[in-house]
């Protein structure tokens, strides 16, 4: 393998980052096509509730209002799904609202302020029923039911949430050591990228084309596709650049605001923006799945894990659509932190009286994480093996074989990533683990008066879904050199593009300046499961080399015939094509081998195969002071293997935003009233995150282990994603109780709850 590379590991400028620091990159919301209007929505007051009658006379009155559309006038085969699981069970507008926030009314009006003022003149009666909240409060035997469709307000599934390999029993009665805990993830985390949703729509006969802040333009499309209940080829898709996603632009299932967009377009038949505002994206968007589970751990003397019993429940709120996938992709987490065959895990979705939950970073393994690395070290501190210990003893080595729930009918895979072992080791040493752990329940620092006391944590995430689905791209080399780049991968801020460039580059040996990729618009671009799920490095990264590998392949077959070169003894470099026994012997592409307005393209495909991992640890010390009942991260440390490093600026940039993992522990918490589950604090003033300015010092190491190694990765980079943001929470919560000798069970970890837990722990 050449470990000398053009492109691969340099410092290149961004793709967007000059537009963006200029000002000039275009947004979703920059866009003003003719004739365009906009889009405003009457919320629900109420979280349960049947809509007796609704007069929006006055409102269709108001000059400049050019539509009001309400349940009645939508076709009763819309409903928000992703076409495949669960059954379809949420209209976007319907006789009944099931959470505060709500679609009542659609106003679309010349305007936003005379479509707000029209808001105010529609008169509604509601029948007021009775919510649920909780996953406890919806299964209660004598819980109102949401949906007909879902008998105990369960959502029927389709994925793999109910299996058991190897033989549990066995591994439980030959454990040194059984634990059960029961843990949940309940504060609702936002997602919080800075641009809220914002969609255009406009239709030209039966097709609706968007332009929309999408993070997964392909994946997208799909949805929007099942959910309007038309063809897949009558939606056009077009993502400018997006400001954020984090997960809420996946729109994997909940694609609400761009099925009101479409609808209001079709209404007022002009184009219509609908842009969420930043209390509708905080409030009626979606925010992280509440889960709780009841855990079942056991484990040998020596630290390898021998059997694990989950049973697991996730809270939906008011739409089944992406929670199944997140508790799929959740099972991965038990093959990356407990190294044993013996595994048994049920899951199901309940549906509630709240905004929906949805796709967020570190989808559906970083609540699994949280939740299991508590059964884990509890079954560690009653052996006394130190925590580090047993991540080595159970991350995965090079080849190793592990259960892949997600990837039937072929369930066994075997680890192709890298040794996680090797990354576990490197980072402890980086962090001194082992000069600054002392044990269980003891800090590494007291005050003199005792007031304040520090304590480290550890904890471990990844997963094994990386590689899950498919990726295409085409590649076009013009007679005149240049190369274009068609991908629908997104660009929301990660450097995704900037990726698939430089891949198209190193694999065709060109200036980085020679490429230049496609817009991403579904209706130009072949299909791609997009930039989630931590695999748009690997995935697509791979289409694009195998399309310019195609490309090349189909210029050599060229050369061969039109000049004579064995296709064995082509090169190319620079837009040239040279003999490699002779390098001086070079063709430019026209006029020898093809026309000034000719070209070739190659097409790249990959299917999602498995044996995929990725995995990251994070170390942290905190400070906890015990009179006010707050605590402070001292330091903080990662590691993380990025097979081969593509673009050093932009991962530097990843491993250093840990702290949207961590502050789940800290501070990041929905605020719902008890007595109506509406959100309290929907505002960037009210809900409380950590500014750049307030980031604790931290360091990171990140390996590349694959340098030097043939992999089917593009030239051996499978990339970081997102398990960074996993191992916060419970890192922290280990270190506040070795730094005061309490365990908190409920995120985030606020004075109030700390103070309580001490006092308790004094008999107070």
């Amino acid at each position: 393998m050449n470990n000398e590379f053009r492109h691969i590991g340099k410092e290149s400028h961004r793709l967007l980052g000059e537009q963006i620091v200029t000002g000039r990159a275009k947004y979703t919301g920059d866009f003003k096509l003719p004739g365009m209007q906009y889009g405003k929505i009457l919320r629900s007051p109420h979280p349960f509730a049947r809509i007796i009658s609704i007069d929006v006379e006055a409102a269709k009155k108001l000059p400049g209002v050019t539509a009001v559309v309400t349940w009645k006038d939508v076709d009763r085969n819309i409903y928000i799904t992703n076409g495949f699981t669960p059954p379809k069970h949420y209209h976007i507008m319907d006789e009944y609202v099931r959470y505060i926030g709500d679609a009542v009314a659609l106003v679309v009006a010349v305007t936003e302020d005379i479509a707000m003022e029209a808001l105010e003149l529609i008169k509604v009666e509601y029948e007021v029923l009775k919510p649920v909240f909780t996953i406890d409060e919806a299964l209660a035997p004598d819980a109102p039911q949401l949906y007909p469709e879902f008998p105990g307000n369960i959502a029927p599934h389709k994925n793999n949430l109910n299996f058991e390999v190897g033989d549990i029993e066995k591994g439980f009665a030959e454990s040194d050591v059984v634990v059960e805990v029961d843990a949940a993830m309940d504060n609702g985390q936002n997602p919080l990228p800075v641009e809220a949703p914002i969609i255009i729509a406009s239709w030209e006969g039966e097709t609706v084309t968007l332009i929309a802040s999408a993070a997964a333009p392909a994946y997208c499309h799909q949805n929007v596709a099942s959910s309007l209940d038309i063809p897949y080829e009558c939606v056009r898709l077009i993502a400018p650049a997006v400001g954020g996603s984090f997960g809420s632009k996946l729109y994997s299932g909940n694609v609400q605001v761009l099925v009101y967009a479409a609808i209001m377009a079709k209404a007022a038949r002009c184009p219509v923006l609908y842009g969420y505002t930043k209390e509708e994206h905080f409030a009626a968007h979606q925010n992280r799945m509440s889960t709780k589970a009841h855990i079942k751990f056991g484990m040998k003397k020596d630290g390898l894990a021998s059997a694990i019993e989950m049973r697991q429940y996730a809270d939906a709120g008011c739409c089944a659509s992406t929670q199944e996938f997140m508790l799929a992709v959740g099972t991965n987490t038990l093959p990356i932190l407990c190294k044993t065959d013996n595994k048994k895990f049920d899951a199901d979705v309940v549906v509630t009286n709240h905004i929906p939950s949805g796709s967020f970073r570190g989808y559906g393994y970083m609540e699994s994480t949280a939740l299991l690395t508590q059964a884990i070290f509890e079954a560690c501190e009653k052996l006394d093996i130190d925590p580090v210990t047993y991540f080595e003893k159970n991350a995965m080595k090079l080849g190793e074989r592990y259960h892949n729930a997600m990837a039937g009918p072929h369930f066994w895979q075997n680890n192709m990533a890298a040794d996680w072992s090797n990354l576990v080791t490197e980072t402890a040493k980086a962090f001194h683990w082992s000069e600054r752990w002392k044990g269980w329940g003891v800090p590494t620092w007291v005050s003199a008066d005792g007031k304040r006391a520090r304590g480290v944590g550890v904890a471990a995430a990844g997963h094994s879904d990386t590689g899950g689905k498919p990726s295409n791209a085409n590649v076009t080399i013009t007679g005149l050199g240049a190369v274009y780049v068609s991908t629908c991968m997104a660009e929301f801020g990660a450097g995704t593009r900037d990726i698939q460039l430089k891949v198209a580059a190193e694999t065709l040996n060109v200036p980085l300046d020679a490429v230049r990729l496609s817009p991403s618009d579904t209706g130009v671009t072949p299909p791609d499961f997009g930039s989630t799920g931590s695999r748009s490095t690997y995935c697509g990264g791979i289409a694009v080399k195998r399309a310019c590998e195609d490309a090349l392949d189909k210029i050599f077959t060229l050369a061969e015939e039109k000049i004579g070169i064995p296709k064995d003894d082509c090169g190319f470099r620079d837009g040239y094509v040279y003999r490699l026994s002779n390098p001086e012997e070079k063709y430019t592409l026209f006029p020898r081998l093809m026309g000034k307005v000719d070209s070739v393209t190659g097409c790249g495909h990959f299917d999602g195969v498995h044996n995929s991992t990725i995995y990251h640890l994070q170390f942290v010390e905190v400070e906890v002071d015990k009179e006010m009942g707050t605590f402070k991260i001292i330091d903080h440390f990662g590691g993380s293997d990025a097979g081969v490093i593509v673009n050093p600026l932009p991962l530097r940039n990843q491993v250093q935003s840990f702290f949207a993992g961590v502050d789940i522990a800290c501070m990041e918490e929905t605020v719902w009233d008890p007595n109506d589950y509406r959100v309290l604090n929907p505002s960037n003033i009210d809900y409380k995150v950590r500014t750049f300015n307030d980031v604790v010092p931290h360091d990171h190491i990140i390996l590349e282990s694959n340098k030097g190694r043939d992999t089917e990765y593009p030239f051996g980079a499978f990339g970081v994603g997102e398990p960074l943001l996993a191992p916060g929470g419970p890192a922290i919560r280990l270190a506040i109780y070795n730094a005061c000798g309490i365990k908190l069970n409920s995120y985030p970890f606020t004075p109030a709850k700390i103070l309580a837990a001490l006092k308790e722990k004094e008999g107070k």
